[in-house]
């Protein structure tokens, strides 16, 4: 197994800089390479340079954030999303779409990274948890334009047991 050459102080600040210079390039890149797709399905309906890009990010980017994106600046008429088995982005493009569904002007001046909120990391808490279960044992939803089913009914039936557990120990305390 090799070990990567740990940089001294001045040498690791220098690739900061670096890194940081280009984070920003990359980011405005991406911004512009994903308006022009929005802008490119709009016009020519051809959705393929927005699942290039979606399937090209490493996850580290953002990628999911990237695809709410593109669906929310054409109104839900492009629906991308990520097969569970092959983990690759595809997408559905609404056949009743028009020009004023895509905010190509409002995509122009929101990246991706501000069109959604990262969430800060959060303590699982009881409350939390039941709160969890409750939502797992009603959710009998589908993924985006699959047939795929977010929780079995397996699932759902032992999360909502388990909620009456819960409940119960609540109620003897």
């Amino acid at each position: 197994m090799s070990r990567m050459t740990l940089l001294n102080q001045t040498d690791n600040a220098k690739l900061i800089d670096a890194v940081c210079k280009g984070s920003q390039t990359l980011a405005a890149d991406i911004h512009l390479a994903a308006v022009s797709a929005l802008d490119h399905i709009r016009e020519h309906s051809n959705y393929t340079g927005a699942l290039q890009l979606l399937n090209g990010l490493h996850n580290g980017v953002r990628v999911k954030a990237l695809a709410e994106w593109f669906k929310g600046f054409s109104n839900g008429k492009f629906s991308p999303g990520l097969n569970p088995k092959t983990k690759v982005w595809q997408a559905e493009l609404a056949k009743d779409r028009a020009d004023g569904d895509f905010d190509i002007e409002g995509a122009e001046v929101t990246t991706f990274a501000e069109f959604t909120v990262e969430r800060d990391p959060v303590t699982l808490t009881v409350d939390k948890l039941v709160k969890g279960l409750k939502r797992t044992a009603t959710n009998s939803g589908t993924f985006p334009n699959t047939s795929i089913p977010k929780v079995s009914d397996e699932a759902r039936v032992m999360a909502l047991k388990i909620v009456q557990f819960i409940e119960s120990e609540k109620a003897a305390a």
